[in-house]
């Protein structure tokens, strides 16, 4: 099953008795500043935003490099981007604290 944006936003539209169009907005600011957060990740530091309890995006600059084979393939520099969800979140789902 997949669940997708716009089920969230109009799920949490109807529990929390707000319009969909300002969910929509609210998620749209959201991710406009996550985005600016994680693209700002520097060589000299690596970002992390915390997006709720328990789940995270890290960021890591990743250096350019020219990797030697047959052929010289020069490696842009980038930013690359990993979900994280901790330890206690998954025994969460799981249901560990409720015996």
């Amino acid at each position: 099953m997949t669940i997708t944006q716009d089920e969230l936003i109009k799920e949490i539209a109807i529990k929390e008795d707000i319009d969909v169009a300002t969910v929509r907005r609210i998620f749209k600011s959201a991710e406009d500043n996550i985005f600016d957060h994680l693209s700002s990740t520097t060589p000299s530091e690596n970002i992390l935003v915390k997006i709720l309890n328990g789940l995270s995006i890290e960021c890591n600059y990743i250096p350019e490099k020219e990797i030697h084979t047959y052929d010289n393939i020069l490696c842009e520099s980038r930013i690359w981007a990993k979900p994280k969800l901790t330890r206690y979140y998954n025994r969460k789902l799981n249901g560990y604290f409720e015996k």
